[in-house]
């Protein structure tokens, strides 16, 4: 098994990462529970969410509120968190979508984010930047764009194109693309997070059949999970 994470966000004491597909599928909550505790996170410190490709993002600031959170059922429908209390975490699930990691220079705040393409092109990337800055991020806000599928592989018809800035849809040979990590980056830049600040590796979960599961490549519903946390 492999963790896919930001050196830089390691290096503010955060544990985070995406786990590749030999930690098996992560709908499966048994092995989300024996991925956290190999890595003695306590699992019931970890927030879940029912995403639905949303541009919802659920705050959480405090200890009352994650443990408000915790308990809540049936879990909130939405598609990202922005979280700052010690000692939580939280997690998205997975395959051909982003998971978006977002943090400001002291890690007060942290975000981790689903952003399908229907998030993107809903400016779910834009809006938690904005609402960081909103919550009081502290200096400069920094990115990773954890393994998702890459402009290589991401081919769509003329209706989602559509609905991306230009300067993100690849048309070539009578087909079209998207570039997903272009398009958060310019979204991102709008909220004045600066591209050197953007840590985005081209590790395409459809095109690395043994690191990752891909619903475009196999058509299965098997995920990886993401996952933050401030010990």
């Amino acid at each position: 098994m492999k963790i896919y994470s930001d050196p830089r966000l390691l290096s503010l004491g955060i544990i985070h990462g995406t786990v590749s597909r030999q930690a098996g599928n992560m709908r499966e909550r048994a092995n989300q529970d024996a991925l956290f505790s190999q890595l003695n996170i306590p699992t019931d410190k970890i927030l879940r969410l029912h995403q639905v490709h949303s541009a919802d993002l659920v705050t959480i600031l405090n200890e009352p509120a994650a443990q408000a959170q915790q308990a809540t059922s049936p879990l909130t429908q939405a598609d990202g968190w922005i979280i700052s209390p010690q000692g939580w975490g939280a997690s998205v699930l997975t395959a051909d979508c982003v998971p978006l990691f977002l943090w400001d220079e002291a890690a007060h705040l942290t975000a981790l984010v689903h952003a399908g393409w229907r998030g993107v092109a809903q400016g779910l990337p834009q809006k938690t930047a904005h609402q960081m800055r909103q919550l009081g991020a502290q200096g400069k806000i920094c990115a990773y764009l954890g393994p998702h599928i890459q402009k290589c592989c991401f081919e769509v018809q003329e209706d989602t194109a559509c609905q991306f800035d230009a300067g993100c849809v690849i048309r070539q040979n009578g087909k079209i693309f998207v570039d997903l990590t272009k398009d958060i980056i310019r979204q991102l830049a709008l909220e004045g997070v600066q591209e050197h600040d953007v840590y985005a590796p081209q590790w395409c979960t459809c095109g690395n059949k043994e690191q990752f599961f891909s619903y475009r490549r196999d058509h299965h519903r098997d995920v990886q999970i993401s996952f933050i946390y401030k010990p």
